[in-house]
């Protein structure tokens, strides 16, 4: 019940379960990407046996490309061919959008940040009881002639996704 509470909630909050949403259709402005990135990916929250579905991090550069710049593209491919070529953890053991290698998130909100080119996203984690941590993500937006991209990931302790990547 939780579960299909929390998938109808993200629905609500992205407008994408409207008549005639797709969740692959192009957005036109910084929030409405991140929000749809959540959209898309909040099964990896609510369902707990997808059985065949990719997590985020293991889609292809098509799918990526709707979501991340080229150059964060690149980076999350390197990643995973390095996983896929030693069967092992290379730099990335999460997902950074759930800022865990076990996603579990309540309370998602995405908000604008400083400036126009930022997004903020907060979510509580389950664990421990009662309200569990509160995560503070912050997009950092970049216009492609694709449209609005994600270009960066600030994680709270202050390092940022490009630069885990790049430390590679």
């Amino acid at each position: 019940m939780r579960r299909t509470f929390a998938a109808l909630f993200l629905c609500l909050l992205t407008g994408a379960c409207a008549p005639g949403a797709s969740s692959r259709e192009a957005v036109s402005s910084p929030a409405a990407v991140v929000a749809q990135l959540y959209h898309d990916y909040a099964w990896e929250i609510v369902l707990e046996d997808a059985h065949g579905w990719s997590t985020l991090l293991d889609e292809p550069r098509d799918v990526l490309t709707k979501y991340f710049d080229d150059p964060l593209v690149d980076l999350l491919e390197q990643d995973r061919r390095c996983r896929e070529r030693t069967r092992a953890i290379c730099t990335l053991d999460g997902s950074p959008i759930w800022y865990s290698n076990d996603p579990d998130a309540r309370r998602l909100t995405i908000a604008g940040g400083a400036d126009s080119t930022e997004i903020a996203v907060s979510f509580a984690r389950s664990q421990p009881p009662p309200d569990g941590e509160i995560i503070k993500l912050t997009y950092r937006m970049a216009r492609t002639p694709r449209g609005w991209r994600v270009h960066d990931v600030r994680f709270p302790e202050g390092g940022s996704l490009v630069a885990l990547l790049s430390a590679q």
